[in-house]
């Protein structure tokens, strides 16, 4: 891979939890010969531009570096573009890292970035926003919405835990219209994924894959606090697809609406807007740089 030129696009707020960490990989890169260039996000949406303006014809990879926030902007200024792309994970959250099984030490993500491979990543699209892993509305979209920037940046992921419990305590019951397909069904809480993992850590969809051009859905149907925390526990057992009350089943195209105001819609770990929302696959797949087996 010698010779080859890399675009690393970073947060440095990301950067700045693993400094060390990042500069290692870039190490690593550089003495493997590959033109390393490096520009920094500085602003929401400052990432898609900068790949939107600077990928297309410049660069043999680009680089995503961040936390899922981050890989969501680059994806969405890379796309249609058809580059290899590849992430180096930084953030509170690394979902996609999970997914392909990308270890977190410095020398596995740079071997990955030297050595690995190449597999179609199917995106979804929701309201013409793209997103490489989910998309969600009910309590886990609100828990996302209000969570507590400060809060995030001292405990990490378990911030969200407290906003989806303070929604739990404080939420009326919700229940979204959706249309899957063609049919028709009501739930709580939607789930509309193309990969196996909920939040990096659970299963929510075993038979999803990166590769395949197919969304799931999962709907949960049951109203009331209780049921709530009860799906909330299912998860975290790996027992929530198969839960009795929980609906899951691969579609291609999804709208979810609500009777209520400002439900938010939740892309990839951030809110992307409010209901209603139409959720659909990408045209064709990005080029996602992933580990060897073993590796």
């Amino acid at each position: 891979m010698g010779n080859k030129r890399l675009l690393i696009i970073i947060n440095p707020a990301a950067g700045r939890r693993s400094p060390g960490k990042f500069s290692h990989i870039v190490d690593i890169l550089r003495k493997n010969n590959l033109a390393v260039t490096i520009m920094e996000s500085r602003y929401a949406g400052h990432g898609q531009l900068i790949a939107k303006q600077n990928a297309p014809g410049n660069y043999d990879m680009v680089i995503a570096a961040g936390g899922d926030g981050t890989v969501n902007e680059v994806l969405n200024g890379l796309y249609p573009c058809k580059i290899p792309f590849a992430i180096i994970p930084l953030g509170t959250v690394n979902v996609l890292a999970r997914e392909i099984n990308l270890k977190n030490k410095a020398r596995n993500i740079a071997n990955c970035i030297i050595n690995g491979h190449t597999a179609p990543c199917w995106l979804g699209v929701a309201n013409g926003r793209y997103f490489s892993l989910m998309a969600s509305a009910g309590l886990d979209s609100l828990a996302v919405a209000h969570v507590n920037p400060g809060l995030k940046k001292i405990i990490g992921k378990a911030a969200y835990a407290l906003s989806f419990f303070r929604e739990v305590i404080k939420s009326r019951d919700i229940t979204c219209e959706i249309d899957a397909d063609g049919k028709a069904y009501t739930a709580t809480n939607v789930i509309i994924t193309n990969g196996r993992l909920y939040g990096g850590h659970y299963i929510c969809a075993p038979d999803a894959r990166l590769e395949d051009r197919q969304l799931y859905l999962l709907l949960a149907k049951r109203t009331g606090r209780l049921n709530a925390l009860k799906y909330a526990w299912l998860m975290v057992t790996h027992k929530y697809p198969y839960c009795d009350s929980v609906v899951s089943l691969p579609v291609t195209k999804v709208t979810v609406k609500c009777k209520y105001d400002n439900i938010p819609l939740q892309t990839d770990g951030d809110t992307a807007g409010v209901l209603p929302a139409e959720i659909t696959i990408s045209d064709h797949p990005v080029n996602l740089v992933q580990p060897c087996k073993g590796s």
